[in-house]
């Protein structure tokens, strides 16, 4: 059985609003809910003439890719009415090889009400798998230590390590 899914050209998609709009149309879901939202990354200048500026349509856990329609051989009404036509429904396989011919794209396999098709989250006690660690860094300014997370054994701060006079 084939795995369908949905590839988004996120370079230029614009945030129009008719993926959210349509979706919401079609299933009739109240505000604040829509199987499909589009995020935002920046602005945020690259460099002095380059700036990020990016949308990113991302189907949420209501989302089950139009069953109805895709049934009956139509493309899910957020692929319908993307008016920067950024938005392809195929199979997986298909996307991917279409997903290698340029950048800046998105292959995403909704799953619809994940709780109910997988089961609720249960955490895992992995025990004492993360540990703070002693990192050491070189003085350029105020700060002379940091710390960060992995998964080896602590490491003990030699004194005679530490820099007397930083400033």
């Amino acid at each position: 059985m084939a795995t369908y899914g949905l590839l988004i050209d996120y370079e230029y998609c614009t945030n129009c609003g008719s993926c959210q709009v349509s979706c919401k149309e079609e299933h009739g879901y109240p505000v604040g809910k829509t199987g499909i939202a589009v995020h935002a990354d920046g602005p945020w200048a690259i460099d002095g003439d380059n700036w990020n500026f990016n949308y990113f349509p991302l189907p949420t856990d209501l989302c089950d890719l139009c069953a109805d329609r895709t049934e009956r051989g139509r493309e899910p009404i957020c692929v319908h009415h993307c008016l920067a036509n950024v938005m392809y429904y195929g199979e997986v396989e298909e996307l991917a090889k279409r997903l290698a011919d340029k950048p800046k794209q998105l292959l995403i396999v909704p799953q619809y009400l994940p709780r109910e098709a997988r089961g609720e989250f249960v955490h895992v006690d992995k025990g004492n798998a993360h540990q703070a660690a002693h990192v050491e860094v070189k003085a350029t300014g105020v700060a002379a230590f940091g710390a960060h997370r992995h998964d080896a054994k602590v490491g003990e701060i030699d004194e005679s390590d530490v820099i007397e006079d930083i400033l």
